[in-house]
């Protein structure tokens, strides 16, 4: 029974949730430049070298070149924040565009396999609802795109 005055909106609620069920830390910085940190227990995260079930996903093909033209996208994007960089690693943090909730991305590229291997994670919440799995995709395509925009 709901008193009067006192309300629960499905948005608090939402939100109670996801703050109490769902937090997670940033991920590590790899200790080795030949592995991203793992996925948690959660299904927030995909993670192309240790991912399984929800959480596996491909590395991405790419050359030098397709590499160099990736990081300078990333460096573009207002909604991107870059907290690492060097010649094979990016670390960053996104800002989703509707509840500026804060995802984790790390990248790291293999120059002799041609791969970027991608860890992609929700700082908050049980379930992303396929936002990280679709930031890859989004991250493939343009790689492979030929138009680059």
């Amino acid at each position: 029974m709901i008193r009067s005055g006192s309300f629960i909106t499905p948005i608090g609620l939402m939100a109670a949730i996801l703050f109490l069920y769902g937090c997670s830390k940033p991920p590590m910085v790899p200790e080795n430049s030949r592995s991203l940190s793992p996925c948690g227990n959660l299904p927030n995260c995909v993670n192309s070298q240790s991912g399984r079930g929800l959480q596996s996903s491909k590395p991405v093909k790419a050359n030098a070149e397709q590499w160099a033209m990736l990081k300078a996208w990333i460096s573009m994007q207002k909604d991107w924040q870059i907290i690492i960089e060097d010649e094979s690693y990016i670390q960053a943090v996104v800002s989703t565009p509707l509840m500026k909730f804060k995802d984790d991305i790390q990248l790291l590229y293999l120059v002799e396999s041609n791969l970027i291997h991608v860890r992609s994670s929700s700082r908050l919440g049980l379930s992303d609802l396929g936002a990280n799995a679709n930031r890859v995709e989004k991250l493939r395509t343009l790689v492979t795109s030929e138009n680059h925009q």
